[in-house]
């Protein structure tokens, strides 16, 4: 057997029977204030659809009675408990900061298609920017600084969405973090919002929207997935 993780939370009352992706039960871990939800399974869950769902499902329930949740990358899993409590011990001041940040929040994500994606060379390269882009250096001896400077660039590139803009400015009061994903033209905004303004935030970006004819679409609360920082 093995242990899959699910999610690190704060200390939370579970609720009752919850079961993982391959029906095994579920159970909270501690480890210096920190607690895992972990259960035993006999291999790593295979991404299928259905798993994916339940996976998704549990994390959310999760997420609805603790106070704070950082979600497991699916198919996370270890040996043994000893290896993820050192895991966890090794990085407990990281951890203990994410949930401090996510703590009473949710996610937002809002999707659109950039305007220009029919062949404006400033969007097409836009879109093709990511935080994972490789640079190529040509200088070994400036290759450090050369780099740092190329990924402050790309990211800072990264979070300009034109199109989004009067968006932003309608909930800027509401979002307290915010994450942005390119896939092609298709531009991945998840925003972190104190959970009791789920409904506030998502009138304020519909109404935005419709005012400025920003074609986009609008979902959540979620559990942060995209501010968990990978743990």
């Amino acid at each position: 057997m093995i242990v899959c993780v699910y999610a690190l939370i704060t200390p939370s009352r579970l609720p009752r029977r919850l079961t993982g992706v391959a029906g095994e039960p579920l159970r909270a871990v501690m480890v210096d204030g920190i607690v895992a939800v972990v259960g035993d399974v006999r291999r790593r869950p295979a991404p299928s659809t259905r798993n994916l769902r339940r996976f998704a499902s549990v994390v959310e329930s999760i997420a609805g009675s603790a106070s704070a949740v950082l979600p497991a990358r699916f198919g996370s899993t270890f040996t043994d408990l000893t290896e993820l409590m050192l895991v966890l011990r090794s990085r407990r001041a990281s951890i203990r900061e994410r949930l401090h940040a996510v703590r009473g929040r949710a996610q937002m994500t809002i999707r659109l298609i950039c305007e220009s994606e029919s062949g404006d060379a400033s969007c097409a390269s836009r879109s093709q920017v990511t935080p994972r882009a490789r640079v190529r250096l040509e200088h070994k001896a400036t290759q450090g600084t050369r780099y740092l400077r190329e990924r402050m660039e790309m990211l800072r590139t990264a979070q300009q969405i034109p199109e989004l803009a009067p968006v932003r400015t309608a909930i800027r009061r509401l979002v307290r973090d915010e994450r942005v994903e390119w896939r092609g033209s298709i531009a991945t905004v998840h925003h972190l919002i104190p959970r009791a303004v789920a409904g506030r935030y998502r009138a304020a970006v519909e109404r935005a929207a419709a005012e400025k004819s920003v074609r986009l679409t609008v979902s959540g609360p979620w559990a942060p997935y995209a501010f968990a920082e990978n743990w």
